[in-house]
């Protein structure tokens, strides 16, 4: 059984509390699958360790692939401080869809390059572009493009579908639940799996999918 093919099913009317939703199934599909592996980077971070991310062209690709090239990304505001050592740009994105058009405002930031053994900047128009997709990345967050990189802990993967028709049977989800439990390299706890084990007794399609969340967070990473 293939990961994709496992992953607990949500209706498009199921993922909010409004009459009718902005983004349409396969908009809402992009994000909420995890990001390709090939298009997530490390850099070092601050105090140590590393920080995992994605480049300005991979949100730009996202972004022109949910709207269709509908979209525009706008400089509100932009400064540098020498003293503080970070050019600042406040960004604004728009993005239109069904007739209807979302906006995220985000501030990105961007560390000034310094000549060597000088406090005279090296190039402010570069350290203002980088600045200006770092808050071109942060407004695309704010509509869920690559949260699985930049807020793991919240995120988890599921599918989108339109309508329950298309949505597995009960007894297909219980009989999928049983053979992840069997899975090598499942880290699930004991109490988790007589958990797991009570809901299925319970014959609801919520605790199934609560059930399928569960344990493909605690699969073994491919």
């Amino acid at each position: 059984m293939s990961e994709k093919n496992n992953l607990p099913e949500i209706l498009i009317t199921d993922l909010g509390l409004a009459n009718e939703t902005v983004l349409n199934e396969k908009q809402l599909q992009i994000l909420f699958r995890k990001t390709p592996q090939k298009h997530v980077y490390k850099r070092p971070a601050k105090g140590g360790g590393t920080w995992d991310y994605v480049t300005g062209t991979y949100v730009k690709k996202v972004l022109n692939l949910m709207f269709n090239f509908d979209w525009d990304f706008e400089v509100m505001e932009h400064k540098f401080d020498l003293t503080f050592k970070q050019a600042f740009v406040l960004g604004k994105l728009t993005v239109r869809t069904n007739g209807k058009s979302i906006v995220k405002m985000q501030f990105g930031t961007k560390d000034i390059m310094f000549k060597r053994g000088t406090e005279l900047p090296l190039d402010l128009g570069n350290d203002l572009k980088a600045a200006t997709t770092s808050a071109l990345k942060k407004c695309a967050s704010e509509l869920g493009i690559a949260s699985d990189v930049y807020s793991p802990q919240e995120f988890r993967e599921i599918k989108v579908i339109a309508n329950q028709s298309d949505a597995k049977t009960n007894e297909e989800k219980e009989e999928e639940i049983k053979l992840l439990l069997d899975v090598d390299g499942l880290t699930i706890s004991e109490d988790d799996r007589m958990n797991i084990e009570r809901i299925l007794d319970q014959k609801e399609t919520s605790s199934y999918n609560k059930c399928l969340t569960l344990i493909n967070s605690n699969l073994p990473k491919k």
